[in-house]
C-alpha cells in the first residue's frame, strides 16, 4: 500500500469514530432532554395523607367522605367525620334544642318549633375535652311543664348534669374544634383581672378564685382569646353574701384589650335568694364556618340554661345566638 493510501485509511477511521461519537452524545441528550422531576403536591408543613386535618395541593382530588373548597390556585381539603348525620346541623343538649344554623343564620328553637330530623341521626357532642359521637331519638318534648322541642340522645349523661357545665351535640359531619382550644393555669394575671370587675360591681375580693381558664384561637387567625371564669357560691345555689360569678373573654384589638362579659352575678348583699353559676362547656365550630362559638352554661337553684355565643366582629364582639333552659 502506498503513501496515499494508508492516508486515506487513517483519515477513514478518524471519520467513523468521530461519527459514532456524535451519534453516542446524541442518543444522550435525546433521553436527559425527555426526563423531568414531577413537582410537589404537598407544600412545606402540609401531609397529603387523607388523615391530616387540612391539605393544600396544586391539584384536586375529591371523596365522598371529604369536603373541598377551591380558592383560586390552591384547594384547602377539610376531612370529615364519618357518621349518619342530618341535612340540618341540629344542635341540641339535656333541656332541649337550642336550634341550627341554616345556611345564612342561626334559627332559635322555640316551643312547638318542628325540628329538622327525623330520628336515628348521629350526633357529635362538643364538651370540653370529649370527642364522642352518639345516636339520637325522634323529635320529642322534653322538660315538663316548659315542653321543650327536643332529642333523647342514647347517652345523655355525657354532656353533663346541673350545675354544669352542660355541653351541646349536633348532627354535623364537620370537625368540631379545628383551632386551640386548652385549659392553662392561672399565675395571679387573671386573677387581678377578676378582683378588677369584682370592685367595679361592688364586691372588694383580693384574690378570686379562678375556677376556669382556657386559651383559644376562636377564628383561626393566630390571635388567641382567654375565656375566664371567676366563682365563689355557695352549695346548692343559694345566695350569701360575698357570693359572685363572672365569665369574660379578653381580646386584643387593634393593639387595646377587650373584655367581654359572658354572665355576671356578684351578691355584695343577700337581698334576692337567687345567685347564678356560670361555667364555660365547650368552644366548638357548630355552623361550620370554620371559627368557634363558645357554650356557656347559666345555672340556678332548681334551673339551668345553655347558650351558644358567636363572635360576630370587632365591633360587636360576643353575641349570644341560640339557647335553652329547663327549671322554675
Amino acid at each position: 500500500m502506498n503513501r496515499t493510501a494508508w492516508i486515506l485509511a487513517g483519515l477513514f477511521v478518524v471519520i467513523v469514530v468521530v461519527i459514532i461519537f456524535l451519534l453516542g452524545n446524541a442518543e444522550e441528550g435525546e433521553g436527559t432532554s425527555t426526563t423531568a422531576t414531577a413537582p410537589s403536591t404537598s407544600l412545606p408543613g402540609t401531609t397529603a395523607s387523607g388523615a391530616g386535618p387540612s391539605t393544600t395541593v396544586a391539584a384536586t382530588t375529591t371523596t365522598s367522605s371529604e369536603t373541598t373548597t377551591t380558592t383560586l390556585a390552591t384547594t384547602t381539603t377539610t376531612a370529615a367525620v364519618e357518621g349518619n348525620w342530618g341535612d340540618t346541623p341540629l344542635i341540641v343538649t339535656g333541656p332541649g334544642a337550642l336550634g341550627w344554623w341554616d345556611g345564612s343564620g342561626w334559627v332559635q328553637a322555640d316551643q312547638g318549633t318542628a325540628l329538622p330530623v327525623a330520628g336515628g341521626e348521629d350526633y357529635q357532642v362538643a364538651y370540653l375535652g370529649l370527642d364522642v359521637i352518639i345516636p339520637g331519638g325522634e323529635p320529642t318534648t322534653v322538660c315538663e311543664p316548659l315542653d321543650n322541642p327536643g332529642i333523647v340522645l342514647e347517652d345523655e349523661a355525657v354532656l353533663g348534669d346541673w350545675p354544669g357545665p352542660l355541653g351541646v351535640a349536633i348532627s354535623a359531619p364537620w370537625i368540631l374544634v379545628p383551632h386551640l382550644v386548652e385549659e392553662i393555669e392561672d399565675d395571679g394575671t387573671y386573677a387581678a383581672f377578676a378582683a378588677e370587675m369584682l370592685a367595679e360591681r361592688g364586691l372588694n375580693v383580693p384574690e378570686p378564685t379562678i375556677k376556669q381558664l382556657l386559651q383559644v384561637d376562636l377564628e383561626g387567625d393566630g390571635v388567641n382569646e382567654v375565656l375566664v371564669v371567676a366563682e365563689d357560691v355557695t352549695d346548692g345555689l343559694f345566695a350569701e353574701d360575698g357570693d359572685y360569678s363572672i365569665a369574660f373573654m379578653r381580646r386584643t384589638v387593634q393593639g387595646d384589650v377587650q373584655n367581654a362579659i359572658l354572665g355576671e352575678s356578684v351578691i355584695v348583699t343577700a337581698d334576692s335568694p337567687v345567685v347564678n353559676s356560670y361555667s364555660v362547656a365547650a368552644v366548638a365550630d357548630l355552623n361550620g364556618d370554620g371559627r368557634m362559638e363558645v357554650v356557656l352554661t347559666t345555672a340556678y337553684y332548681e334551673g339551668i340554661g345553655v347558650e351558644v355565643w358567636e363572635y360576630v366582629n370587632d365591633d360587636q364582639g360576643l353575641v349570644p345566638q341560640i339557647s335553652v333552659g329547663c327549671g322554675v
